[in-house]
């Protein structure tokens, strides 16, 4: 019997007096008498299986080509691919695939068939009662395909049904009212079905939990735990302490999944009436309801006329809405206000008033293409395709205006948002124009010009406002000259005439302007607190270079000057005012040889006012210095040459006496330049005035 394969079970008719058909067809739930009580052994194995199949008829046949195959398809004789799924159609499930084309053919042409026979001979009649043989079965079968006799007589029943069963249109229902209907359906249906009984519900959880063996159920795939492991924290998969939880949670999956699934089955063979009164099951546990509430929708009417009045007023599906769209992208679709691409190739950095006048002078020519040859082009469309909306106008003088104004209303509000995406566009272009600098200029010192290779934007000069540096122009007049190139590209966008103001130039009072970008909209003020963040963050670099003139502020707040002042009040040598001039002098080269331009990013510092200034200011106390010393030494001159001609009146001896005489003068101190007098005075008075002007001069 375990080697019996599925043409064999399917095909051998099994008695009624076979015990086996008892096991499978038991009547009232009948048993087995007792043994006797002379039978000392115990009961065999088939004696047990027969008393078990007797009070729970099996659901499973036990040999199969397929797995849960059930009992039922012995009684029909059906082959696997006959016997899958037939429960879902019980008018179909004595149907067999070697029959169907034979059952197919006269339903499909029946009603021509009836038709024609009717004028054949008796001959012909008797030729076509063979297919009507084939479509007859057993007196039951007879009765479930009672609606399949003919398509004319099954479609009245389905109006019937179709009718019985109308609710209420599409139109927004309460909850209240959903409530009703779903509770409604419900008493009908619980109106056609019996409650279970106690022996229902105990039968029908035995054939759940013991009808169908595990190993006649396909195992689960290994890749659903791989997906739902991929939904889990690596950490909680890992975890140690999770361990026993992880394990208890996978069994319950596999419990359920083998639950399910045999649950399936069980309801399925239950679907068919002759099962459930052979298993003893006269009607099964109904499913819990699921009621699902749409929300109300009170915006539905609102909805549909609006929708409606869109549809006939807003002509969004004209052709010339099409056509503007296709100019627009062919000659129209790369114009800015600011073309920054030609900034960043062009000179930079540029000077605060370079910069406003190329920012002026580029949204002006983008507004002259916009008045010169956009909307006369658009005018031309409409011109050479008046066929498209000419039937707008009103056919006479009496009739409304309304359509055509509704008509240009909808191009005006096109064309506007057009404009305001060259606006919003030209916007985005001159903020990444700026986000180019958005990693600020700040830097460790000591300043190395390489770490700012990127063009620099604007150039600022830095100036001496005694006693301190200041940026010409301030941040705060950088801020205002960014800020204004935003308003610069509104302000150019606004005053764009409307198309119909070329069509119909004798239109008066109506506001023929195009809709653009307002300056107050938020969409323009976060464009301008992007740019005003990388703003901030350019002004740091600037004000830590000022770091590298902090060892000349005493150039600056005339700390310098007193010190010279303090110095000149003292009596010097020469050697120390010569150290002095050389210490200045080493300040003037250093201020002389800094950068002139300070490359930092957005900006670019022009340091030169700052370092000529610098260095006039060491310049000039050098030249006090030395225009001091020669004060001095004019000074000891004129008195050294009076006592000189004094003593030229009083000496009367040789020369050499004299030269002798003035040298053990006890008023003569020895000196470099009382040796150069005392050197040249034998040149006589003319030459030794020659050099004494020539020692006065500075």
């Amino acid at each position: 019997m375990d080697n019996m394969n599925d043409t064999d079970c399917s095909s051998q008719k099994i008695p009624k007096s076979d015990s086996i058909y008892h096991m499978s067809h038991s009547q009232m739930r009948p048993e087995l008498p007792p043994l006797p009580a002379s039978a000392n052994e115990e009961p065999s194995e088939l004696y047990k299986t027969v008393m078990s199949h007797s009070f729970y008829p099996p659901l499973m046949q036990r040999t199969s080509w397929t797995l849960a195959a059930p009992f039922k398809e012995q009684h029909h004789h059906s082959g696997p691919s006959d016997s899958i799924a037939n429960n879902y159609s019980l008018t179909a499930r004595d149907l067999k695939l070697k029959d169907l084309m034979k059952v197919y053919q006269p339903v499909t042409i029946s009603v021509p068939r009836e038709k024609i026979v009717q004028g054949l001979p008796s001959a012909n009649k008797s030729s076509s009662e063979p297919n009507k043989k084939k479509m007859k079965s057993s007196p039951k079968d007879k009765e479930d395909l009672t609606g399949m006799k003919s398509a004319s007589t099954s479609l009245p029943m389905k109006k019937e049904v179709v009718t019985s069963l109308t609710f209420p249109g599409s139109r927004p229902m309460s909850p209240e009212e959903q409530i009703d209907v779903m509770l409604q359906q419900e008493r009908e249906i619980e109106s056609k079905e019996t409650k279970p009984s106690e022996s229902d519900l105990e039968r029908y959880y035995y054939y759940l939990t013991s009808g169908i063996r595990k190993d006649m159920i396909a195992p689960e795939e290994d890749k659903v735990m791989v997906r739902i492991s991929k939904l889990i924290s690596n950490t909680l998969l890992t975890s140690p302490f999770l361990e026993p939880l992880m394990a208890a949670l996978v069994e319950e999956k596999e419990t359920d999944y083998y639950s399910s699934l045999m649950k399936s089955i069980v309801d399925y063979i239950l679907m068919d009436p002759m099962e459930r009164k052979r298993l003893f099951i006269q009607s099964t546990p109904r499913a819990f309801p699921q009621r699902v509430i749409r929300a109300p929708v009170p915006w539905h009417s609102v909805y549909r006329n609006a929708k409606k009045w869109n549809e006939e007023h807003l002509h969004t599906v004209n052709p010339m809405m099409l056509s503007l769209k296709q100019l627009w992208f062919s000659e129209f679709r790369d114009l800015r206000f600011v073309r920054t691409a030609e900034l960043l190739a062009g000179k930079l950095p540029l000077q605060p008033h370079e910069y406003q006048d190329v920012i002026q002078k580029h949204c002006m020519e983008a507004r002259q293409i916009l008045l010169n040859k956009w909307i006369p082009t658009c005018a031309q469309l409409f011109v050479s395709r008046k066929e498209q909306w000419i039937h707008f106008a009103p056919k006479s003088d009496y009739d409304s205006s309304r359509n055509i104004e509704e008509y240009f209303a909808s191009v005006a509000s096109f064309m506007s948002l057009q404009l305001r995406e060259l606006v919003i566009n030209s916007l985005k272009d001159l903020v990444s124009f700026f986000m180019i600098h958005k990693d600020g200029n700040d830097f460790e010192e000591p300043y190395q010009e390489m770490e700012f290779f990127i063009p620099q934007l604007i150039m600022i000069k830095l100036e001496v406002n005694e006693p301190i540096i200041v940026f010409n122009p301030s941040f705060d007049d950088c801020w205002e000259l960014i800020r204004n190139s935003f308003l610069e590209i509104i302000k150019n966008s606004k005053g764009i005439p409307k198309v119909e103001s070329i069509l119909f130039p004798e239109l008066k009072g109506y506001n023929l302007i195009l809709g653009t970008v307002n300056a107050d909209e938020k969409l323009v003020s976060d464009f301008v607190d992007q740019t005003f963040e990388v703003f901030q963050k350019n002004q740091v670099g600037p004000c830590k270079y000022l770091n590298v003139y902090k060892k000349y502020d005493d150039l600056l707040d005339n700390t310098a000057e007193q010190n010279i002042s303090e110095f000149l009040k003292e009596n010097h040598e020469i050697e120390d005012f010569v150290m002095r001039i050389n210490s200045i002098k080493k300040r003037r080269n250093e201020i002389a040889s800094m950068h002139i331009t300070v490359p930092l990013a957005m900006f670019c510092l022009d340091t030169m006012t700052l370092n000529y200034d610098l260095c006039e200011r060491a310049q000039n106390l050098k030249d006090r210095l030395i225009q001091f010393q020669v004060d001095v030494n004019r000074d000891t001159n004129t008195r050294q040459l009076q006592r000189d001609i004094t003593w030229q009146s009083e000496l009367t001896g040789p020369l050499t006496g004299h030269l002798s005489h003035i040298r053990r003068y006890s008023m003569l101190t020895v000196s470099p330049q009382n040796l150069f007098y005392a050197d040249f005075y034998c040149l006589g008075v003319g030459i030794l005035l020659f050099n004494l002007k020539l020692y006065i001069m500075p």
